[in-house]
């Protein structure tokens, strides 16, 4: 097991401490987070000092949910990683953490991971813009379309996203009035290219579905995690 999936973890500094100490009692060296990261969503985020003080670790990779900073994130600069099973350029918001924006291809254990985060918050009328809601949470039409392309021409054989298509039944009431879950499923019934795994979260369940040969996972709440 040297690579985990994990679920929306919020910010929340013990979800992140249990599973880092899980990750090295067990060698896993890379965690994929599926978005609502929470990495310096506000100015009391316990999570960044934390990550700054460790010495050694396992390295974090998170796509961006709904709530996450994605005008600070994009910001940060870009690096190319080469350690250990990953290979590819992210952005790094803190020692060993990376973000994966949208529409980026980075091969994970030699296989081929495509990332596109975000999601639209039901709750954002009680949130404030620039504070604890951003607009970039929702991908643009441009980003599909290259979601769309990164799917044909790079043949990833894992996909991460924070949301998933509308295939995936989830009992939400209002996941079909939402632009991303419609326009994944627009992209899913177009594309060729099925993966063999699409990862997701934003719906805090822990569940798999076998959908035309593609194993799609969601990773859970606050500490659960995937194979």
């Amino acid at each position: 097991m040297s690579t985990i999936y994990v679920g929306d973890l919020h910010g929340k500094l013990k979800s992140f401490k249990a599973i880092e100490t899980m990750a090295k009692q067990t060698g896993v060296k890379t965690i994929v987070q599926v978005g609502d990261f929470g990495l310096l969503f506000h100015s009391g985020c316990e999570v960044f000092p934390w990550f700054c003080k460790r010495t050694e670790g396992p390295i974090w990779i998170t796509c961006g949910g709904n709530h996450d900073n994605w005008p600070l994130w994009r910001q940060s600069r870009k690096v190319t990683v080469a350690e250990g099973l990953v290979q590819g350029s992210l952005h790094e918001l803190a020692p060993g953490v990376f973000f994966a924006d949208r529409n980026t291809v980075i091969e994970i254990g030699r296989k081929k991971h495509l990332f596109f985060g975000g999601a639209e918050s039901t709750d954002k009328v009680h949130r404030s813009e620039g504070r604890d809601w951003w607009p970039e949470e929702t991908p643009s039409y441009s980003e599909f379309c290259d979601f769309m392309t990164a799917l044909e021409v790079h043949k990833p054989e894992v996909v991460v996203t924070h949301d998933a298509p509308l295939c995936v039944s989830i009992k939400r009431y209002d996941r079909t009035k939402n632009p991303t879950p419609r326009n994944l499923e627009n992209i899913w019934n177009l594309s060729s290219h099925k993966p063999e795994k699409w990862y997701f979260g934003h719906h805090h369940i822990s569940k798999t579905w076998l959908i035309e040969n593609t194993k799609f996972i969601c990773t859970g709440l606050h500490g659960a995690f995937s194979l």
